[in-house]
C-alpha cells in the first residue's frame, strides 16, 4: 500500500498495466515458475518487481532473485491483489487489505508479545523443566552425536563461557562452526562430556545436525546438507531516550544499512526498558566473515543511529546504549534446487527413529516464531502418542511437515 501511495501517476499506470498483463498471461499461457523472480513477476508485474521486490530481495539474501527458488517467494510474500491495494491507497486512512491471509507469512493484526520481550518465553519454559526435575543447560555447545544401530545413543557437549566482547554477543549453533574468531570467549571451554540419551529433539540448523552425526550419514546426505545455505543475521539494538520512535511495528528499507527496523514497545514489549525510553532493533542480513559481520559494534551502532536520525526517528544524542547481536544461522536461503537436497535429507532422517528435528533452522523452513512453537507442540504430541516416526509422518510431503 505504501508503494502504491508513493508512486508517480505514470509509474502507477505502468505497474497496473504490467499486473493486468500477468493476470491475463496466467490464464492464457501459464508458465513454469522456477525462481523467486519468476514468482514475483507473475504475481506483481515486472514494474513492481524492478522497483522494490527485486532490489530488496537481493539486498536481504545476498543473491539475485533468479537464484532463489520460487517456493521462497510463495512462502514469504502474501499474495496481495494489486487492485485492492490501489483501491485502498485511494481511500483516506490505512484500512486493512483483505484477502491476504497466507500460511507462512500472514499479515498479523494482533500480537501476543511478552512485556519483557520474547526471551521471557524461553526463560519460563526452562523454569518449568527445572520445576519438574529436569535440567536445562545454557552456555553449552553440542560437539557430536554418537550413533549405533540406527539410533543416537549419546550427545557430546562442551560447556563454554559467554561469547561476548565489547558490547556484542554472538549466538553459536554448534561447536563445529567457523567464522567466529572475533568473538573471544571469556575463558576456556570445558572438557567434552557425553550425555546418554533415548531420544534427540533437534532445533540446530539441519546441515549441522548431519555434520554432528558424522560417518553414520550417507555420502549423498552429506552432499545434500552441504548444498543448503543460511544467511547470517546481525541485529543492532539501540536504547533510545524517548518513549516512542516509530509509527509502526516494523518498517522495511532497501536503501539503508539495515533491512528492517522495529520497536519492541510497538510489539508489546512495554517492560523492556524504562517508560521514558524505547528500544529500536536494526536487522542486517549478512554473511559470516563479511564487512558487516566483522564490523566494530560501536561503529555499526553509530552508523545505524546516523541513518535513523536522517529519517527523523531519533537524535543521535538520544542513544543511551548500543548492543550488537549476531547469529551465524539466521535465515535459510532457498536456492534453486534446494528441494532435491531436502528430499534426500528427509529420507535420510527416516533411518533414525529416535531423532526428531523441527523449527526454522532444524527443519530448514522460513517460519516465524508462532509456527515454530506450533512445531514444538506437535513434536511433543508425537512423543506422547507412542507412534513411530514413519506412522506419524508417512508420506506427508516436506511442504506440510511440522517435524521430521
Amino acid at each position: 500500500m505504501d508503494i502504491a501511495r508513493s508512486m508517480e501517476p505514470l509509474v502507477a499506470v505502468r505497474a497496473f498495466a504490467d499486473y493486468l498483463f500477468e493476470v491475463v498471461r496466467r490464464k492464457i499461457r501459464p508458465r513454469k515458475l522456477v525462481s523467486a523472480e519468476d514468482w514475483v513477476t507473475q504475481a506483481m508485474g515486472r514494474t513492481l518487481y524492478g522497483l522494490f521486490f527485486g532490489p530488496y530481495t537481493q539486498k536481504v539474501w545476498g543473491v539475485p532473485p533468479s537464484h532463489l527458488a520460487a517456493s521462497f517467494a510463495q512462502h514469504r510474500i502474501p499474495h496481495i491483489s494489486l487492485w485492492k491495494v490501489i483501491q485502498t491507497s485511494l481511500r483516506k486512512g490505512r484500512e486493512k487489505i483483505s484477502g491476504t491471509e497466507h500460511r507462512y507469512a500472514p499479515l498479523v493484526v494482533e500480537l501476543f508479545y511478552p512485556p519483557r520481550g520474547a526471551g521471557l518465553i524461553s526463560e519460563r519454559m526452562a523454569q518449568r523443566i527445572r520445576d519438574h526435575g529436569g535440567e536445562a543447560r545454557t552456555g553449552t555447545l553440542v560437539t557430536g552425536l554418537d550413533v549405533a544401530d540406527g539410533k543416537v545413543t549419546g550427545v557430546r557437549v562442551r560447556t563454554v563461557p559467554r561469547t561476548d566482547d565489547g558490547g556484542q554477543l554472538c549466538m553459536l549453533a554448534t561447536g563445529l562452526e567457523g567464522g567466529t574468531d572475533p568473538y573471544r570467549m571469556n575463558g576456556s571451554p570445558g572438557p567434552e562430556e557425553r550425555i546418554d540419551c533415548d531420544l534427540v529433539v533437534n532445533t540446530l540448523p539441519l546441515p549441522s545436525l548431519f555434520k554432528l552425526m558424522g560417518d553414520a550419514i550417507s555420502p549423498e546426505a552429506r552432499a545434500a546438507a552441504d548444498f543448503l545455505r543460511f544467511r547470517a543475521l546481525t541485529i543492532v539494538g539501540l536504547r533510545v531516550k524517548r518513549p516512542t520512535a516509530l509509527p509502526a511495528q516494523s518498517i522495511y528499507f532497501q536503501d539503508k544499512t539495515f533491512n528492517r527496523l522495529s520497536e519492541t514497545r510497538n510489539y508489546g514489549g512495554s517492560d523492556v526498558c524504562a517508560p521514558d525510553e524505547t528500544v529500536l532493533l536494526c536487522d542486517i542480513t549478512c554473511d559470516v566473515g563479511d564487512a558487516i559481520w566483522t564490523a566494530d559494534p560501536d561503529e555499526l551502532g553509530r552508523r545505524c543511529a546516523k541513518e535513523l536520525e536522517a529519517e527523523g526517528f531519533l537524535e543521535s544524542d538520544e542513544v543511551a546504549e548500543c548492543v550488537v547481536l549476531r547469529s551465524t544461522f539466521g535465515y535459510p536461503v532457498y536456492m534453486v534446487g534446494y528441494e532435491q537436497a531436502i528430499d534426500t535429507l528427509m529420507n535420510e532422517l527416516m533411518r533414525f527413529e529416535n531423532v526428531l528435528t523441527g523449527g526454522r533452522q532444524g527443519l530448514y523452513k522460513y517460519v516465524d516464531m508462532d509456527i515454530a512453537s506450533e512445531m514444538g507442540l506437535s513434536m511433543a504430541d508425537h512423543i506422547l502418542s507412542g507412534r513411530t516416526k514413519r506412522e506419524a509422518i508417512g508420506d506427508i510431503p516436506y511442504e506440510d511437515r511440522v517435524f521430521a
